[in-house]
């Protein structure tokens, strides 16, 4: 099983620019290859597969996201999650404490939200946004792909339940990961295109 799920690939992203002009999947070509080059600009380094950074951990004094995850990693901590894995293939035993935090590769990010490692941004829309202007709270646990803002639906609470998300509360901080909250409204609008097709 372990050699199975450790190949499988995320299904294709449903948005494309071949869609009906009135589809809410449908992104503007123009637009994702447009986003395609301030991706290899702004986020390649890190979040491509052969970015120099990809797999590396980046120093969360860097990153500037939230650090209790960081903080929690203590040799008590490891010693009782490797006992806990004891036995197991998949345990924890050869993990250890590092100063931040892994990227990983972009592949499936329309299913992957809410975003960074504690999921505390909504949609990619508000990751590329100052974190003043993210989302303080939101609903979590919808399963309505946000169309427009990449991610899922997270205004509303979702009719199979879900909860809010609170970001002042400690471990759930949505600050940080600057990278692209900078950029011209314009070539935002063309990065989250292309990033909605990975």
């Amino acid at each position: 099983m372990i050699a199975f799920t450790s190949v499988q690939r995320p299904p294709p992203s449903p948005f494309k620019s071949s869609r009906e002009t009135d589809d809410p999947l449908r992104v503007d070509a123009s637009a994702v290859d447009a986003g395609q080059g301030v991706y290899q600009a702004q986020c390649a380094v890190c979040h491509d597969t052969n970015g120099a950074r990809y797999r590396s951990p980046i120093p969360i004094v860097e990153l500037g996201t939230d650090r209790h995850r960081v903080d929690m990693w203590s040799p008590v901590a490891k010693s009782r999650y490797a006992d806990y894995e004891t036995g197991y293939r998949w345990g924890f035993t050869h993990f250890q404490k590092a100063e931040g935090y892994v990227a990983v590769d972009m592949a499936g990010l329309w299913l992957r939200g809410p975003y960074l490692h504690n999921g505390s941004v909504p949609t990619l829309a508000d990751l590329l946004k100052s974190p003043e202007q993210r989302p303080k709270q939101f609903y979590r646990g919808s399963d309505l792909v946000d169309t427009v803002n990449g991610g899922f639906v997270s205004a509303e609470q979702p009719e199979t339940g879900g909860f809010l998300y609170d970001t002042s509360l400690p471990g759930n901080g949505n600050g940080g990961h600057l990278w692209g909250t900078d950029l011209p409204q314009a070539e935002k609008d063309n990065l989250l295109a292309y990033l909605k097709t990975l």
